[in-house]
């Protein structure tokens, strides 16, 4: 009798009890103490990155909207094929979303996809690293910065995931102007809620920190250059408490260990399916470049799709579709915000996910492999 295979299992890696645990007994259980600081070091150490966590994705991407400077009468490019934060942020500052279609072989929006929607009014644009993988990063960086369009980067299923450039690796949200990235239960690096905002430009930095700060100057008071603090900016409470960044550091004291197995995964199930599957139904072949984040399959169709779920669930298989286009949402047909963006329809109709954590073994890889080929026919 086999047993279930779950789509996600949490778990914990490393040293994650213990630092909680070190925190519960210190005087410290608020924002911006030592395990945020310690966080805060890891990434620039490890990743060149200078951040600030925040209690999720979604607040980082708030955070990021507030930089922007984006408001009513701006317009912003964002991939229809993503999650809602992505464009809620900055629709809450009162801009209108413009909706990049996917490329033909990948959810992911590219350079060409941004350029046949992008208007004089666009002031940011939102690129998506679906599945921890890029697409024309590079080239759609130096043309937002021709076009003097703010770029964020959405690399909330990011952690682990580099791109080589003339020989140098550069880890995904070193490429924006800001980027984010996501701690959720179902990231490779979790700490169950949580994220954080990367800013890469030193002009940002300060503001940045008002913002994180509920729009204070309260940490140029800590550093003795203003006498006491007050409100000098927008903002709101974006940092997460000690406990998350001590779960979290715990996490990413195991990054490698985590991103490798990972990995191996995801090449375990590209390498046998794509013996089998057409082309149109997987993902490029990402081996070098992805995180291991998540592995889809596209069927031709959601009523194939929709025939195949309760297959696999039925053989004990957890499998999921993913988003819906954010162009065919009722919010979006409410407001007007219209779209052509096949790709994404098609990417919404076939796309399903397959179990991907630490918990699987070779075997279950193999199972769901074998049961995914059987309900293909």
């Amino acid at each position: 009798m086999h047993t279930n295979i779950s789509f996600n299992q949490p778990r914990c890696v490393g040293r994650e009890a213990e630092l909680i645990a070190q925190v519960l007994q210190s005087p410290n259980t608020s924002g911006d103490g030592p395990m945020t600081k310690a966080v805060q070091a890891w990434f620039e150490a490890k990743l060149d990155l200078k951040v600030l966590p925040t209690t999720s994705c979604s607040s980082a991407l708030d955070m990021a909207a507030i930089l922007s400077d984006i408001g009513p009468g701006d317009a912003f490019i964002v991939p229809s094929y993503t999650f809602v934060s992505s464009a809620n942020a900055f629709v809450l500052r009162g801009a209108t979303p413009l909706f990049g279609d996917s490329a033909a072989d990948r959810p992911h929006m590219g350079l060409d996809e941004i350029k046949a929607v992008c208007t004089p009014d666009v002031k940011v644009v939102v690129v998506v690293h679906y599945a921890g993988v890029s697409h024309d990063l590079p080239a759609i960086a130096a043309w937002c910065a021709e076009q003097g369009i703010m770029l964020i980067e959405d690399a909330a299923q990011s952690m682990g995931a580099w791109i080589d450039v003339e020989g140098t690796p550069k880890h995904l949200g070193s490429f924006g102007d800001l980027a984010t990235f996501s701690f959720h239960e179902t990231k490779n690096i979790s700490s169950g809620e949580g994220g954080c905002l990367a800013v890469n430009r030193e002009d940002l930095w300060s503001r940045a920190c008002v913002i994180w700060e509920k729009g204070t100057n309260r940490q140029a008071f800590f550093r003795g250059e203003v006498d006491k603090y007050g409100w000098v900016d927008a903002g709101s409470s974006f940092l997460p408490n000690e406990m998350t960044m001590a779960h979290l550091l715990g996490q990413l004291e195991q990054f490698e260990a985590v991103t490798k197995r990972r990995k191996a995964i995801w090449t375990r199930y590209h390498e046998r399916l794509s013996t089998a599957l057409p082309a149109d139904a997987l993902p490029p072949d990402w081996r070098e470049s992805t995180n291991g984040h998540l592995f889809y399959v596209c069927a031709p169709s959601m009523e194939k799709r929709d025939a195949m779920l309760p297959v696999l669930k039925a053989a004990g298989i957890a499998c999921h579709f993913h988003y819906q286009s954010l162009h065919k949402s009722a919010y979006a047909q409410r407001m007007g915000w219209t779209a052509d963006a096949p790709h994404a329809d098609r990417f919404t109709d076939g796309l399903f996910r397959l179990p991907l954590h630490l918990g699987l073994t070779d075997d279950d890889v193999d199972r769901v492999i074998d049961n995914v080929l059987h309900v293909w026919g």
